[in-house]
């Protein structure tokens, strides 16, 4: 009889187990889809929406005028102003004028005029070969126009321009560049 006795308390002790052990497990599935995802970190208070990797186009008539890509946009609404890090935008021309590339380190898309004001490492390329760099520039959007108020340094072809203040017209690629002008035209054999 103690066997049988033994044997009820074993089972009885088998059974108690189970149970436990199907109730953990229905409470840990539980708390587990009941547990939030990963948390985002707040947004600053002037910001209404943050974005990661943007590509923004800007069309005039159904042509593409520009292209805008950037690592991060935050966008202000009370300001409408959208900014921008880790930029590139390219400002489209035709066969003969090729596609202007700027890159920067952060820029400020004003949402009502459509202008971008670019600051930190400007550095510009065509596919003709013109290039300038300089540390804030804006491009106007009425205008076409890539103007600087800073230190600029343009080059294009055996042609090195450097000087104060820019202005690029983005249809015709003629360039004005406005005071302490220093230029430097090389030939096919040197200076």
């Amino acid at each position: 009889m103690i066997k049988r006795n033994k044997i009820r308390q074993l089972l009885a002790l088998v059974i108690v187990l189970a149970g436990i052990s199907l109730v953990a497990a229905i409470l840990f599935e539980v708390y587990r889809e009941k547990r939030p995802a990963e948390r985002l970190s707040r947004l600053p208070k002037n910001i209404d929406v943050s974005l990661q990797k943007i590509h923004y186009t800007e069309t005039k008539n159904g042509v593409r005028k520009w292209d805008l890509l950037a690592d991060k946009a935050e966008y202000d609404k009370v300001k409408e102003i959208t900014r921008l890090t880790g930029v590139r935008m390219t400002v489209k021309g035709d066969r003969t004028t090729g596609d202007i590339v700027l890159t920067a380190d952060r820029a400020d898309y004003l949402n009502k005029t459509r202008d971008v004001r670019l600051s930190g490492n400007i550095v510009a390329r065509s596919g003709t070969g013109m290039a300038f760099s300089t540390g804030h520039a804006e491009y106007i959007a009425a205008r076409s126009v890539i103007r600087t108020t800073d230190r600029v340094r343009f080059a294009d072809g055996n042609l090195t321009v450097e000087g104060v203040g820019m202005e690029l017209m983005t249809d015709s690629r003629s360039v004005k560049i406005v005071r302490d002008v220093t230029a430097t035209a090389r030939s096919g054999s040197g200076r």
